[in-house]
Order: structure tokens, then C-alpha cells, then sequence
């Protein structure tokens, strides 16, 4: 402490004041302090002070609040986060007793105004601000080595607390554990919509669960005991499989799932994905047989419903080929027969008209000519055909098309380990526009993204997402990504090119009747890069009102 030391003490002080005359004056009372003696360093800048602080120690601080570079208690707070240690002592020319206490608050050893203060009371507040931060100092220095005491006094405390902690958390793990084993049979009853069953090796029923009770027709206390192919109305397939399945438990690499049809007591059928599991004893012999089966008969109807659907949709799609080809085949038979009339009529011309002897050249001419004519007009009936098809238009939400769309592939997509992902866009708009040819082109999409992928068989991760979104108020977009080799940019507008493939099948005619089908309903079509890998083929159906489609606008 400075006031028990025998040697006058020396406190090294940063004054931070811009007004030379109140320096001078500070340093003159300083120096008729008596019993300490003041090294001062001043400084009329904030900024200086800060870079002075960096390099050089203080032992005390006295404190301008209003400076050429800063004003008020923000000078205060920038010299207190550079020097945290320092005791600070503020002095100011404002004698404002609500600034005062602000600065003591956070943290000022004093507060002193100009031509308040006499000599002594400026040196006495300087070294009490040093001998309190000491004593601050000596204070936490005492505070932390007893803190430090007490944490290695109860440090064995600590352990022990540590190890009793760990004994009741195994005690309570191996509570659990017998509490699982007890609640075992009660757990796998409580199985939500999922049919349990518990065989003995001998393929009696042990345990049964409400669901399996619900559609087999047996309760619990009638089905215990008795083996599983008492339950059903065709029991010899039923014992045969189970028989089969228990035996095969006893070998290595055992089948564990299988599919099979379950007659009720009431008679109705129903088709069971069956998943096993065994139960071994001790010795090594089969003790239990856990069966759990899903009802998949509503699935497997959609499925069929769905491949019949296809299979209509992929009739569609092939008429729809052909009547783009015939206006195709019909575009470009229509200049040769026009040219073929058009030469007829110049030989005729150039034959003379008198001479008897061109008379065979001049019918052979006309008949020509003749049959160049009618070919034109089986074009021109033909194209007004293909252009004059009927369409069903109606108010349809382009969200379910699209998820009866990808219900349609999902059992194609699980057959090719592929995955869709759906990102649509809720509260969108009705469109007008026919579903059927608009399913056509979603489903010719997916089936070129299905292709892509599979014939890129580096890529492990097939993934298709689709996403719609709403565009200014006025359109909805669609954009059908995938995880394929992509597109090169040299075909990106190849691909919509009639008789255009990169397949080995193909005909080059799906993108271009999906482009004709899009364009038909005010859209367009294109395909772009995906960022991630793959293509994007991307859409866009303007909003329209029915009145306007039917009206041909």
C-alpha cells in the first residue's frame, strides 16, 4: 500500500486533457502534493492516449470527458475498455452531479470538477484511486486463491458426487433394461396398425396383438394356444409357409420378409407383408418367432389401379404420337405434290395444244396432275383432323394432377430405387386446361428423367424433385429436377426437335408433343442445367379464365 511504504511512492499518471493552462495547472498542484510524487504524462488526444496504453504502464489515470476526438461518458468507456486495470479519476469543467454518479457507475474512482478542486483534494483523490484499485487488487488476488482453496478441498467431493451420479445413471439404465424386458410382450402388443404375432418353435401362437385380432376375427383368449394356420380358411398353404419359415430359422442367411394372402374369419382376403424375427435360447435352439405384417391389399389395388392408368396414359401418348408424326409427314408431303401439280401444269403449257400426237403424253399429264391434287387434299383433310381434335378443358389444381402424377410412378420409382420429392407450393391458383394431356406431359418427363438416371449407373443418389411456384399473380411454373448426367448445351434445343433422340428406341417425339401440348395451353417449355447435377426441365400455364380458352383466344 502507498500510505505504509517508507520511500516517498511514485504514481506514474496518463493526464488526458486538451487544454494546456488547465495541464499546467493540474501538473503545479501534483507537484505541491505532499508524501507522493506524480510522474505525469498528458496527452490531448483520446486517440493518443489509447495508443500510449498499449505500449507503456500507468499506474493511475486522470480523465478530460470532453476532447478533440470524443465527448461525454463515451471517452470514459473507451479508456476503461482499453485500461480495465487502471483506477480512473474524471475530470471535468461541468459540475453535474447526474453525470457524476453515471461515471461512477461504470467505474470511476472520482469525480472532480475544475476550479473546485484545491491541491491537496486532487492528489488525495489521485492516490486513493491507486490505493483502492490496490486494495481491489490484493482483494481479488485473496478472493481467487480462496476460491481456488475451497475447489481443491472439494475436489474428492466433486468425485465422489461425479461417480455416485454414474452409479444411479447405470442403476437407472439397468432398471430400464428390466423394465423393458418385463413390458416386452406388452410394447409389441401396443403396436400401432402393424399385425403381431408370437409363434413357438412349434408355430403356436403365444401372443397376438389387437390389430391381428381386428383382422383375423379371433380374440386373444380363442387364438392362444393354437397354431397359425387354424386361423384362416385355406390352412394348408398357411401351414406349409410357416412350417417352411420355421425350419428355414435353423439355417444361416433366413429369409425375413415375404408376401402372403390371409383369408379372415369373416371371409374377406387380404394381402400381408410379413417381416420375422427369432428369438433364440441359451443353447442355441429357436425359442420364439416374432411375425409383424402390414395389410397391403388397398396398396397393391392402387398399384394395379395406377399400372392400368399407365398403361391407358402410354396408349394416349402413342395416338398422340402418331397424329404428331401424320401432321409432321403431312407438313412435308404437302411441297413435293404441290410441286409435282406445279410441273404437270408447266408440261402441259408447253405441250402444243393442236398436235394430236402428245394427245397420250397430255392425259398421262392431266392424270397426274389429277392424283397430285386429290393427295393434297387427303394432306389438308388430315391436318384439319389432327388440328381439330376435341379437348376437355376444365378448372383442375395443378398440385393433385401432379401428386396423382407421381402416384402413377411411385411403384415404377421404388422398382429403381429412385426418390421424389415434392416442393409445391400451397394456396396456388385453378388453371384451366385438360388434365389428360397435361398428365401426359408430366408423366413423358419423368419417364426421360426415370431414363437418365438409369443409364447413368455412376450416380447413386436418383432423386427427382418436383416444384411448382407462383409467378407475379399471373402464372404457375413447374420444374421437374434430376439427379441425371444432364444435358449438353449443344442439345438442349436439338431435344425438341421432331425425329430427334439420344435414345436407341426412341422416336424423337415425346419433348416435342409435350413442347405442342404446353404451347397449346399459352405456355412454354424448356430445359435447363441443374446446379446440383442433372437436367431441369421447366414450365410455365399462364391463369386463364374459362371463358377465354373457349373462346380460342
Amino acid at each position: 500500500m502507498l500510505a505504509n511504504s517508507n520511500i516517498v511512492p511514485k504514481i506514474n499518471l496518463l493526464l488526458i486533457e486538451d487544454n494546456p493552462g488547465d495541464v499546467r495547472l493540474v501538473q503545479l498542484a501534483l507537484q505541491e502534493v505532499t508524501g507522493v510524487k506524480f510522474e505525469t504524462t498528458a496527452v490531448e488526444r483520446l486517440s493518443q492516449a489509447l495508443s500510449l496504453l498499449e505500449h507503456q504502464q500507468f499506474d493511475a489515470i486522470l480523465l478530460d470527458l470532453t476532447l478533440p476526438d470524443c465527448h461525454g461518458l463515451h471517452t470514459f468507456s473507451q479508456v476503461k475498455e482499453a485500461a480495465p486495470q487502471l483506477p480512473i479519476v474524471v475530470l471535468s469543467g461541468l459540475s453535474n452531479e447526474e453525470l457524476a454518479i453515471e461515471a461512477v457507475k461504470l467505474g470511476a474512482q472520482d469525480y472532480l470538477v475544475k476550479g473546485q478542486s484545491n491541491n491537496q483534494l486532487a492528489g488525495r483523490a489521485l492516490r486513493y484511486a491507486v490505493e483502492r484499485k490496490q486494495t481491489e487488487t490484493v482483494l481479488r488476488q485473496a478472493r481467487d486463491e480462496l476460491e481456488q482453496r475451497i475447489a481443491e478441498r472439494t475436489a474428492h467431493l466433486k468425485k465422489a458426487n461425479c461417480q455416485l451420479q454414474q452409479e444411479i445413471l447405470q442403476r437407472k439404465r439397468t432398471e430400464a433394461l428390466l423394465r423393458k424386458e418385463r413390458d416386452f410382450s406388452s410394447m409389441i402388443l401396443d403396436t400401432a396398425d402393424v399385425l403381431v404375432v408370437i409363434l413357438n418353435s412349434q408355430g403356436q401362437i403365444v401372443r397376438l396383438n389387437r390389430a391381428f385380432q381386428k383382422i383375423s376375427g379371433y380374440p386373444s383368449e380363442e387364438a392362444q394356444g393354437r397354431y397359425l394356420w387354424e386361423l384362416t380358411y385355406f390352412p394348408d398353404q398357411i401351414k406349409k409357409d410357416t412350417r417352411e419359415k420355421l425350419k428355414q430359422w435353423q439355417t444361416p442367411n433366413t429369409p425375413k420378409k415375404y408376401e402372403s394372402y390371409w383369408q379372415a374369419k369373416t371371409g374377406e382376403r387380404y394381402l400381408i407383408a410379413w417381416s420375422s424375427t427369432a428369438l433364440f435360447a441359451p443353447s442355441g435352439a429357436l425359442d420364439y418367432v416374432i411375425y409383424t405384417g402390414i395389410d397391403i391389399t388397398e396398396q397393391r389395388q392402387a398399384e394395379d389401379l395406377a399400372r392400368q392408368r399407365l398403361l391407358e396414359l402410354a396408349h394416349i401418348s402413342r395416338l398422340s404420337t402418331l397424329g404428331e408424326m401424320a401432321a409432321q409427314i403431312a407438313h412435308e408431303l404437302n411441297q413435293p405434290l404441290g410441286a409435282i401439280t406445279t410441273y404437270s401444269d408447266i408440261c402441259l403449257r408447253t405441250l402444243e395444244p393442236q398436235t394430236s400426237k402428245h394427245q397420250p403424253l397430255r392425259d398421262i399429264l392431266e392424270e397426274i396432275a389429277t392424283q397430285a391434287e386429290r393427295g393434297g387434299k387427303i394432306i389438308r383433310h388430315l391436318r384439319n383432323l389432327i388440328h381439330k381434335k376435341e379437348q376437355r378443358w376444365a378448372s383442375l389444381a395443378i398440385n393433385e394432377l401432379i401428386r396423382e402424377t407421381v402416384g402413377i410412378m411411385q411403384a415404377e420409382a421404388r422398382w429403381q430405387n429412385i426418390t421424389i420429392k415434392l416442393d409445391l407450393q400451397t394456396s396456388l391458383p385453378s388453371i384451366t386446361a385438360d388434365s389428360l394431356l397435361l398428365q401426359q406431359v408430366f408423366l413423358n418427363l419423368m419417364r426421360n428423367a426415370f431414363d437418365a438416371m438409369i443409364a447413368n449407373p455412376c450416380n447413386g443418389d436418383r432423386q427427382i424433385r418436383i416444384k411448382t411456384s407462383w409467378i407475379k399473380k399471373t402464372a404457375i411454373e413447374i420444374q421437374i429436377q434430376d439427379t441425371g448426367p444432364g444435358l449438353p448445351d449443344n442439345l438442349k434445343q436439338k431435344i425438341f426437335e421432331p425425329f430427334f433422340t439420344t435414345k436407341t428406341e426412341g422416336m424423337g417425339m415425346g419433348l416435342p408433343i409435350c413442347q405442342s401440348i404446353i404451347e397449346a395451353h399459352g405456355g412454354w417449355l424448356l430445359a435447363t442445367d441443374n446446379k446440383h447435377g442433372g437436367a431441369v426441365f421447366q414450365l410455365r400455364l399462364p391463369i386463364i379464365s374459362p371463358k377465354n380458352i373457349l373462346h380460342g383466344s
